[in-house]
């Protein structure tokens, strides 16, 4: 009697309960034996929770070590239940399993328990049930996609089968805030002033706060909680078909712990950062001070000596155009009282806020203007494309989608920015970007807190010898985190 191999594929932990791997293995081993062959237990492979539809042939670890068993032993007999435990795409199992096998075995002879003969994927009535398996498995995926956003989209949202976000319980699938949520507040609160993520780590640790799987904290466990969407009450659902992934997000399906107004400025200190450098830095005012001889950026200087076994550190900013050069603790000790106590009147200002909230109109106003000519030029171009078409006049054709593609990035940033818009808003309507500078005069502020309020507020301090400081302040507190698209 010849060997043969078996394949089992159950899709999902779902067919536990209906002995799914027991019945395909049952038939493989009646049709073996009706057929002349062996099946040993060891010859069978089984793909585990694998679907044939979202996975192709060639992504199923089992199937693919099956294809290289065959190879290695020269057995060229393999046995599958049906053709729905091959392949679900129609396509893949041809030609990621079946033809580099054929091509190295001219006896192949792949089986399917329902049928006498050799499975052939040339036979039309082969092709036509793959076509229908896979035509059956988008039918259940729509109507499972529609299922969920249908819960998804209910007053009462439903959350989807995922892994419960650290601060929230699930109650009736929706999640509830939990007693460690004041800690995911806490960790975006440090970021958003600028503490790295290595400092918000050792800080939770010094404090003897469990992590989420209650041992110390890491930097990885930090930057998973600062990129998850749910903890501004989203839900962020992928889809993933073949390819291709379509992103579906849903805003207010559960109780927030973090406003959005954080996200905005957590993105703009890492702009801020790339622009000026660090923000953990000794040199506060790092990229700001210009030499007002030479018109260039003092750069830093960083040195220490010993003498009689005793340390010396000499930190400075200095011009390399003219070799001015100012002590850092002095520069930091003239200036910094003066921006901390320019901040916080400014932010009391009943007359800052009202323009702030003026600029805020503008930009939206641009935002809307810059929107509308971006459709515009949308409609434009696809004139332009259907005249390219109908001449068929491809070099043009591509011109065309080219400059569509970047007109709509555009669009989609603008788009963006008035989303950013809303928040801000908000955060000024409420106070919760002005009462962050509340007391600032009698706080111990840390490095990157500020460096921070340094680069919010500060233009440029404009030094030179022989002459005081001269500290320009930005005109307005927000453009660093939404700027007009006029600039």
């Amino acid at each position: 009697m010849n060997t043969a191999f078996g394949y089992i594929r159950r899709s999902s932990y779902k067919q536990l309960e209906n002995n799914s791997v027991e019945l395909q293995k049952a038939r493989i081993k009646e049709f073996a034996e009706r057929k002349g062959l062996i099946v040993p237990d060891e010859f069978i492979f089984i793909e585990d929770a694998t679907s044939a539809f979202s996975k192709r042939a060639s992504q199923r670890k089992e199937l693919m070590r099956l294809k290289h068993r065959m190879l290695e032993s020269n057995i060229p007999h393999v046995i599958f239940s049906e053709i729905s435990r091959m392949d679900r795409t129609a396509y893949t199992f041809v030609q990621d399993f079946y033809l580099p096998l054929s091509k190295h075995m001219p006896d192949l002879a792949v089986y399917t328990t329902d049928a006498d003969h050799p499975w052939d994927p040339s036979d039309p009535k082969v092709q036509l049930a793959l076509l229908l398996f896979r035509q059956e498995s988008e039918i259940k995926s729509e109507r499972a996609l529609g299922c969920l956003m249908s819960d998804l989209e209910n007053e009462t949202v439903k959350r989807p089968g995922s892994a419960i976000p650290y601060g929230y319980d699930q109650k009736n699938k929706q999640l509830v805030p939990n007693c460690a949520a004041d800690v995911v507040t806490f960790i975006f609160f440090l970021h958003s002033w600028g503490i790295s993520i290595n400092k918000i780590a050792s800080t939770l640790n010094e404090a003897a706060i469990p992590s989420p799987n209650g041992g110390t904290w890491r930097t990885s466990t930090i930057e998973n909680i600062l990129k998850n969407p749910a903890y501004t009450g989203q839900i962020v659902w992928e889809v993933r078909k073949g390819k291709k992934k379509d992103t579906y997000t849903f805003d207010h399906s559960h109780e927030a712990l973090v406003d959005r107004f954080l996200l905005h400025l957590i993105d703009t200190n890492l702009k801020l950062q790339k622009e000026y450098g660090r923000l953990e830095t000794p040199f506060l005012f790092l990229n700001k001070l210009v030499c007002q001889q030479c018109h260039s950026a003092l750069e830093t200087q960083n040195g220490s000596t010993k003498r009689n076994g005793k340390k010396y550190v000499y930190q400075d900013y200095v011009c390399k155009g003219c070799g001015y050069k100012l002590e850092m603790n002095e520069v930091h000790s003239s200036l910094l009282p003066r921006v901390l106590r320019h901040v916080q009147d400014m932010t009391v200002s009943e007359q800052v806020k009202e323009r702030t909230v003026q600029y805020l109109a503008t930009v939206e106003q641009a935002l809307e203007e810059a929107i509308s000519n971006c459709e515009s030029d949308l409609d434009k171009l696809d004139r332009k494309g259907c005249i390219a078409r109908e001449q068929n006049d491809r070099e043009f054709a591509f011109l065309v989608m080219d400059e569509q593609k970047r007109v709509l990035h555009l669009k989609s940033s603008y788009e963006h920015s008035q989303d950013v818009l809303a928040d801000l808003h908000e955060a000024i309507q409420s106070d919760m970007f002005f009462t962050r500078f509340d007391h600032l005069l009698e706080s111990q502020l840390d490095n990157a807190e500020t460096r921070l309020i340094v680069l919010y507020f500060v233009d440029e301090i404009q030094v030179a010898p022989q002459r005081p400081a001269q500290i320009i302040f930005q005109e307005n507190p927000l453009q660093h985190l939404v700027a007009s698209p006029n600039g």
